[in-house]
């Protein structure tokens, strides 16, 4: 808006105030200069709430003064007491405006869009209305007794009560037009405008027409008519007919003209009030009575449209929840795996169309689980499956099953097939029932395959051990004949050939590793103890022979003394001679390789980092080098299949382990660490819950498997996680990377004014990491988001509202593609984020990427839906778990409950990043109070402390007494807004309790954590006590 925009509206609101001035000012009842009504109160409030973002404010300050001085000075009233006005009514204003967009920040007028239209808004309301007014009442009439040398309280409490009343109706009219000509207005039509009339049926017409004309009728007789009978409260029926039936806005505008007619009456000496002789309780009398049915419209109104508004909000739900529910079976019927849901029972709760086709059409017809010989299930060794080894039996009994060959073989499927079966529990229902999940497909092909490869390695094997034998043979004979020899090139051959019998037998012990490993493939991987240093010396010394045999510089190996690893041998030694020769291999011409292995033991897993002084690997490509097939350096003079560094992932993986390659931060060259288990307490379960026995020399008692204890009346089992969102980012994003050639894909989180990167893969690109935010008003998202710009952009330059975002001072994007993320009331979450620094205008494979990602953004919807759903039943069971640990004095959990509910929501914050904050609390006094007035006093101290807190929480928030004078509070979904209005309202309700306290408060971030919220609320609320004992005033508690 520009300047002259903003001057035409401030003008307006100056005439508008001008007329309410002088209206006032016309119900001056005596020589004390206060009027009977003031609605000038309300017009600034709705003036200051408009104007407040304007960056000429100071011309609403200005105009509003010169305002009130001349209307005030017009009227008779003198210049000095005019200024005392003028500092009054610019205080009240601004006050109200601060408290309304402190309290309220998602209404119109307070920072939101949202209308006046729940009943939950008009407490604050009032609230604000009665502290501004207050305010503004300190001031005005202390400015009637500094002119007029006389104090007068009903003169004050008619300032209190008028501008109150003032500010509510007409505040509450202003707010219904402010949000109707600024938001509603501008996204309808004037066929929308008829429309919405026509909607109204003939008898809601009529009833609009009964109220007022019943209204006017019920008013003049009870106002219009001098009498001394109490009529009035005959008339608050009207209004609560108009509250409780009719628009909220109708019975605005109904409570603000009939008010105005009970005080228009009343000033001109008609009605019930104007018996009154007093013209302050005259006043009085009138203003509580147009406030009270202003409050009682306002209340039954907006209550009915919340109510209205519930019922709307859960009839969209159950349509959503219908529709996921419809999409979700359809997708579970597409899929060509099998998938079974069953409870205890054995009842089969869900079956898709595939599992009648991978079972060979042997479907059980009861609705139950048939017995294994039904099906036709047996080991892969032929051996029948028992009862009690049916997959979703084993889940069922706590265990983990993750893909176990089940072959089946019945009428349907004479030559047999294999399914890969996993299955696991479902989390527990409110209910207690226990269900499994099994998944399985057809593996059959596959298999055959793996034994075909595996027949083949052993031909192959075989077939190189016989001329390896020949080699061995002829060393020998070459050694006997050099061993006498006194040829001068004797001692040379000699070394020669004893190179040669060593190679030869790394080559035959390889050989037959691998034979070994290729016929027990799918067998669990065979632990061990393994000497590190030894595998290590023995390939650093094949790789010394072999350069040195080929005139090449040889390699330079420092190995220091290495840890103990518990592993397989055959595949431990692969992963070692992978990377040591991809270390010496990658050297540059003329430089003498260089490596240095070491280790590091921390938590039972031993890390081994290996340094060399190679080429390096290219920016951006740390992470992709271990795909298979991928070539860091394909355009060099370097050969290799790419498949080198994707075995030594797959290897690490099988032992529970992780791989990483960086830059060598001693110089040049790379740095790849792994890391493998120390001994057989970390190493990873294949196939089932069971680990692999120990391989020490004597039994330990460790090493016995034993079931595990129980869990006593302090000790409450783990909560299931919601973890459908995360499962099925992670999955979209591995997708989306197969699928759309972009460099970088992420989901991401909208919360706070930022965009947090939820989800990304650690090698980008981009540099970005989990956890990392930028203001969500720079992001291409915000655009795609609002329907302004296109989801996917080729050329994300070309669109100017990409080419302006501020994102783009620290991220070089060529292309764009998204998909926004929607909360269960479809508010919005977060986005799927593609980017990539090249454009990609002639790609073909981006064609059809908008529709696909508003798939995969509604299927993340769907996921998220369904986590909030599981987290309000697990919110429900954490409740009753914390309240096993209570403190016997507040009744509110004690820090072990604090704890345990801190770690939960860590866990949830960590997979959704729902904004949280911590408050911490510290009551002041107590030790004061147990000296002077004793310990049961104290007691009495806590307990109200506790009450007045535990008001203030929802039930999704979490109290609890960590020990003496301190509390905590967790508030969930809350923002910084949020937390503020929460902290004052603290404040407020201890004080009314009678109890004083510091409080301070942080909010939870991505990028830091629980833990230094917790020490920021802590640091703030220490802050706020030192503040105390220096400035014990109320306004410096917290």
């Amino acid at each position: 808006m520009n300047i002259r925009s903003r001057v035409r509206r401030t003008l307006g609101f100056a005439a508008l105030y001008l007329a309410a001035t002088y209206a006032g000012r016309l119900t001056v009842m005596d020589d004390t200069n206060l009027s009977l009504v003031w609605p000038a109160a309300g017009v600034s409030a709705v003036w200051f709430l408009a104007q407040w973002s304007s960056p000429w404010r100071i011309l609403d300050v200005i105009a509003l003064s010169a305002v009130t001085v001349f209307v005030n000075v017009a009227t008779g009233a003198p210049l000095v007491l005019a200024e005392w006005f003028v500092v009054a009514n610019l205080a009240q204003a601004w006050l109200f405006v601060y408290l309304f967009r402190r309290w309220l920040p998602h209404l119109w007028g307070g920072g939101g869009d949202r209308p006046l239209a729940r009943l939950s808004d008009l407490w604050p309301l009032a609230a604000a209305a009665f502290l501004s007014t207050a305010c503004g009442a300190l001031i005005g009439p202390t400015g009637v007794w500094v002119i007029n040398g006389d104090y007068s309280w009903p003169a004050t409490a008619v300032w209190l009560t008028r501008n109150t009343v003032s500010i509510l109706l007409i505040g509450a009219t202003g707010l219904r037009l402010g949000h109707l000509v600024r938001v509603r207005l501008p996204q309808l039509s004037r066929a929308d405008l008829h429309a919405a009339w026509s909607t109204v049926s003939a008898p809601r017409r009529l009833e609009y027409v009964a109220v007022l004309v019943l209204s006017a009728g019920a008013y003049f007789a009870v106002f219009g008519v001098n009498t001394s009978l109490p009529l009035a409260f005959t008339v608050i029926a009207m209004t609560v007919w108009a509250g409780s039936r009719l628009h909220t806005a109708f019975v605005v505008v109904h409570d603000l003209l009939f008010g105005s007619v009970a005080v228009l009456f009343t000033l001109n000496g008609y009605g019930v009030f104007a018996q009154i002789e007093s013209h302050a309780a005259r006043a009085l009398v009138a203003q509580v009575f147009v406030g009270m049915i202003a409050v009682v419209g306002l209340a039954l109104a907006l209550g009915r449209d919340e109510r209205i508004a519930l019922v709307s909000d859960l009839l969209t739900a159950q349509q959503a929840a219908i529709g996921q529910a419809k999409l979700m079976n359809t997708i579970v019927d597409s899929l060509s795996e099998g998938l079974t849901v069953v409870d205890e029972q054995g009842r089969l709760l869900l079956r898709n169309p595939a599992v009648r086709h991978l079972l060979g059409g042997m479907t059980s017809a009861s609705g139950e689980v048939a017995q294994p010989d039904y099906y036709g299930l047996f080991h892969p060794d032929g051996s029948p499956v028992h009862p009690d080894e049916m997959p979703h039996r084993l889940a069922l009994t706590g265990r983990e099953i993750r893909g176990i060959d089940i072959l089946v073989r019945n009428p349907g499927v004479p030559d047999g097939r294999i399914l890969s079966v996993s299955s696991r529990t479902l989390p527990v229902d409110k209910d207690g029932a226990r269900r499994a999940v099994t998944v399985f497909h057809d593996v059959t092909a596959e298999r055959r395959h793996r034994g075909e490869l595996a027949s083949f390695a052993g031909v192959v094997a075989h077939d190189l051990l016989n001329p390896l034998s020949t080699v061995e043979g002829w060393t020998e004979a070459l050694a006997d004949t050099f061993a006498e020899s006194d040829h001068p090139d004797a001692a040379e051959a000699r070394d020669g050939l004893a190179r040669i019998d060593r190679a030869a037998v790394r080559m035959r012990n390889l050989i037959r590793d691998l034979l070994a490993y290729t016929t027990a493939r799918d067998a669990t991987v065979a632990f061990a103890p393994i000497n590190l240093r030894e595998i290590a010396e023995d390939i650093a010394t094949g790789r010394i022979d072999q350069a040195e045999s080929t005139g090449k510089p040889a390699p330079i190996f420092a190995i220091d003394e290495l840890h103990q690893v518990y592993a397989d041998a055959v595949l431990l030694r692969q992963l070692l001679d992978n990377l040591i020769s991809n270390a010496v291999k990658y050297t540059a011409p003329g430089v003498t390789p260089a490596l240095r292995i070491h280790t590091e033991l921390a938590d039972g897993m031993v890390t081994v980092i290996i340094d060399d002084n190679g080429i390096g690997i290219p920016a951006g490509q740390h992470g992709r080098i271990f795909d298979n097939f991928h070539r860091a350096h394909p355009g060099a003079a370097y050969t290799g299949t790419g498949l080198g560094l994707g075995i030594c992932k797959r290897i690490v993986e099988r032992h529970g382990g992780t791989i990483a390659a960086a830059d060598n931060p001693s110089g040049a060259g790379s740095r790849f660490t792994f890391t493998l288990p120390a001994d057989a307490r970390k190493a990873p379960v294949a196939g089932s819950d069971e680990r692999p026995p120990a391989a020490d020399a004597e039994p330990r008692a460790e090493a016995t498997p034993r079931p595990e204890p129980a869990a006593d009346a302090g000790t409450a089992a783990p909560l299931p996680p919601a973890a459908a969102f995360e499962h099925a980012a992670l999955l979209v994003l591995e997708y989306l990377h197969e699928q759309i050639p972009l460099a970088f894909w992420s989901v991401t989180r909208v919360e706070n004014g930022r965009q947090t990167y939820l989800y990304l893969d650690a090698d980008n690109g981009y540099g970005l990491r989990q956890g990392q935010s930028h203001a969500w008003e720079d992001s291409f998202c915000v655009h795609m988001a609002a329907g302004s710009a296109p989801a996917v952009a080729r050329d994300a330059q070309a669109v100017p509202l990409y080419a302006n975002a501020g994102v783009n001072s620290t991220l070089e994007i060529g292309t764009y593609a998204g998909a926004a993320i929607t909360e269960p009331d479809g508010s919005l979450f977060g986005a799927i984020c593609g980017l990539d620094p090249r454009t990609h205008t002639g790609d073909l494979r981006m064609a059809h990427a908008e529709p696909l990602l508003a798939l995969l953004g509604r299927l993340l919807t769907g996921a998220l839906a369904s986590d909030r759903a599981q987290n309000r039943s697990t919110n429900a069971l954490l409740r009753e778990q914390l309240s096993a640990d209570t403190d016997v004095l507040t009744g509110l959990p004690n820090r072990r409950a604090w704890e345990r509910g801190i770690a939960e929501w860590q866990a949830h914050y960590q997979r959704l990043a729902d904004p949280t904050v911590i408050v911490m609390i510290d009551l002041d006094r107590l030790k004061t109070i147990n000296d002077t007035l004793g310990h049961a006093a104290g007691d009495t101290y806590l307990q109200a402390a506790a009450g007045a807190a535990r008001s203030v929480i929802r039930d999704t928030d979490l109290i609890a007494r960590l020990g003496g004078d301190e509390f905590g509070l967790l508030l969930a979904h809350c923002d910084r807004a949020s937390a503020d209005a929460v902290t004052t309202r603290l404040h407020l309700e201890l004080a009314a309790a009678g109890v004083t306290a510091s409080i301070g408060w942080a909010s939870v971030t991505p990028e830091q954590g629980f833990t230094a919220a917790l020490e920021e609320a802590d640091a703030a609320m220490y802050a706020a006590k030192q503040q105390r004992r220096t400035d014990p005033s109320p306004a410096s508690a917290g």
